[in-house]
């Protein structure tokens, strides 16, 4: 797993018809989603960059993290 869990649900609005409805991650980060109630397919890529741009601030926050543990360890 990484160090987001892609299983994990999250609540949506369609922006056409504001039914709401839940989709894993994995499925936001696809290049568009359909939605359950009125099945118009809508547009995902900026969620999907912004759930790139976290897990990488996410991974150089970690690395930041060794670094300054090692720099006190010396």
């Amino acid at each position: 797993m990484g160090i987001i869990d892609n299983k994990k649900k999250l609540d949506i609005q369609c922006p056409q018809c504001e039914g709401k409805f839940s989709k894993m991650i994995l499925e936001l980060k696809k290049p568009n989603v359909k939605c359950p109630h009125c099945g118009v397919s809508f547009d995902t890529s900026e969620f999907k960059k912004g759930m790139d741009h976290v897990e990488r601030s996410i991974k150089e926050f970690g690395q930041n993290l060794k670094d300054i543990k090692l720099d006190i360890k010396l």
